[in-house]
């Protein structure tokens, strides 16, 4: 975490080193990630940043914390109770998602390069944290449905658990292998990762959602 010299920096500037370096890894992977022309292009000390973190990786924390915390100003304010089905909801979290990557461009591209950054091997060890963290939410989720009656249950809740993981990394990959987004070129000119890209991501998350229950609703069996 964040040491209290950092605290206490006027929040123009914390605003600004923080900005800085969501855009150094969402660029470059976590081990190609260069302190040093952050703080060169800061006008800053190399050793400010020890004033300020741990160390790389406790710089690089502090940055996921942030940012996730950000994005759950958006999604976090969805309830399941509040929707029909699971895919109703499923697709809404995708729709909030949206609105934090138009309204937060560098904290959404810092947390759509977060699984290559976390695949660095220096990271190792966080990212089979993560990863265990948020395949359990999946469980979680996948769970509730089966127990509602919604999901199906002649398959182990951490195989539809697994597959929801999997299919939301699916529907990103597709939008960068289809060409529709270029991550690294809108985070280059400052543009949200989905600027004028909604509607085929939309159109891409409806199409997954219909092989999905096909797959995983109780009464489609």
């Amino acid at each position: 975490m964040p040491k209290d010299t950092f605290h206490n920096l006027p929040e123009e500037k914390k605003e600004k080193i923080t900005n800085a370096f969501l855009r150094e890894f969402a660029i470059h992977p976590y081990d190609k990630a260069s302190l040093s022309s952050v703080v060169k292009s800061l006008g800053i000390a190399k050793g400010s940043v020890y004033q300020y973190f741990d160390d790389k990786l406790d710089l690089f924390t502090y940055l996921i914390e942030e940012c996730s915390a950000v994005k759950m100003k958006y999604v976090g304010q969805l309830k399941r109770e509040n929707f029909n089905d699971f895919w109703g909801y499923f697709r809404s979290l995708y729709s909030e998602g949206v609105k934090f990557d138009l309204e937060n461009p560098l904290e959404s591209h810092f947390l759509h390069s977060l699984a290559d950054n976390l695949n660095s091997p220096s990271v190792k060890g966080l990212y089979d944290e993560m990863l265990t963290n948020i395949i359990a939410g999946f469980e979680q989720m996948a769970k509730h449905e089966v127990e509602l009656g919604l999901f199906r249950d002649d398959i182990p809740i951490k195989t539809i658990g697994f597959i929801l993981y999997k299919n939301g990394r699916a529907i990103n990959e597709q939008m960068e292998v289809t060409g529709h987004i270029n991550p690294k070129e809108s985070i280059k000119k400052g543009k949200p990762v989905y600027e004028g890209k909604v509607d085929q991501l939309m159109e891409t998350v409806d199409n997954y959602i219909k092989i999905l229950q096909r797959a995983l609703d109780k009464e489609s069996t």
